[in-house]
């Protein structure tokens, strides 16, 4: 039976959109596709796209990879066929402590997991810890990231989260937790912002929020609530790289990774050598 005249328009499209940026989420996309009209800002719709990119990656329109599946992904045991294997997964996971070059750290916070393998590809070569929380992290996370830090001094924590009510008040709810168990970080809301939302002219979250906070919060920004996917891929990456950058001593960083290259083969050559 031939396909829609609708459902292909958007399995082009989509095509069109990760051809250029990859991997993206199912919502990333289906929010690039609003914002080029190609579908309407609806619950249907955005079933509606999930459906067809789940068509067109079994008949190999669409490449597996290039569709983040953050939340199915399975927890597997790591196994070698034999020490030579093992040797080289060494060589590719080995990695030099950065934060002993650094005079300050780190710590990138991230509100939606579906986006965690993005940002993890993107901070890959940074050393720099990603922590993942769908919504208010619960006190023991808080008290995790308050013993990492101490007292919170040179320590800058990196938020990323959906502008609506929750996630513009995230930064006052962990720093008054963090400063309850003793840590003061610098905690700063990197997106999403009133000024993205006009800036990319980003379609609102199609689901109305009943958040308790609601109330200030539209009485402030108005009664909107985009998410974090909406914002384009590239825009999203490149400005968690700069953000990143800008707080980094790049020239210890890079001296660290090529003392971390040196050492690889050396880890290399000893495990070869007992194999």
């Amino acid at each position: 039976m031939a396909r829609q005249a609708k459902t292909q328009r958007i399995i082009d499209e989509a095509y069109e959109i990760l051809s250029e940026v990859n991997p993206m989420t199912v919502r990333q996309v289906y929010y690039q596709l609003v914002s080029r009209q190609v579908v309407e800002n609806t619950r249907s719709r955005y079933q509606a796209v999930s459906d067809a990119l789940v068509d067109a990656r079994l008949e190999g329109t669409i490449p597996w990879e290039w569709i983040e599946d953050r939340l199915r992904r399975p927890r597997s045991v790591a196994m070698w066929d034999d020490l030579t294997a093992f040797a080289e997964a060494a060589r590719i996971s080995y990695k030099r402590d950065v934060w002993a070059s650094q005079s300050d750290y780190l710590e990138v916070w991230l509100e939606k997991d579906a986006l965690s393998g993005i940002f993890e590809d993107a901070l890959s070569n940074y050393g720099v810890t990603l922590n993942v929380g769908r919504g208010y992290d619960g006190w023991s996370s808080i008290r995790n990231a308050a013993q990492r830090f101490d007292t919170g001094e040179g320590v800058t924590i990196l938020y990323f989260g959906d502008f609506d009510p929750s996630g513009e008040d995230m930064v006052r709810s962990l720093r008054d937790r963090l400063a309850e168990l003793g840590s003061k970080p610098t905690i700063l809301k990197v997106a999403l912002s009133l000024d993205d939302v006009h800036r990319y002219n980003l379609p609102p979250n199609f689901t109305k929020t009943t958040d308790t906070r609601r109330k200030n919060f539209v009485e402030q920004f108005g009664d909107v609530s985009v998410e974090l996917d909406a914002l384009p891929a590239d825009v999203l990456r490149a400005r968690l790289i700069e953000e990143v950058e800008q707080r980094l001593d790049m020239k210890a960083l890079k001296q660290i990774q090529e003392l971390e290259e040196k050492e690889r083969a050396r880890l290399v050559e000893a495990l070869r050598a007992i194999s």
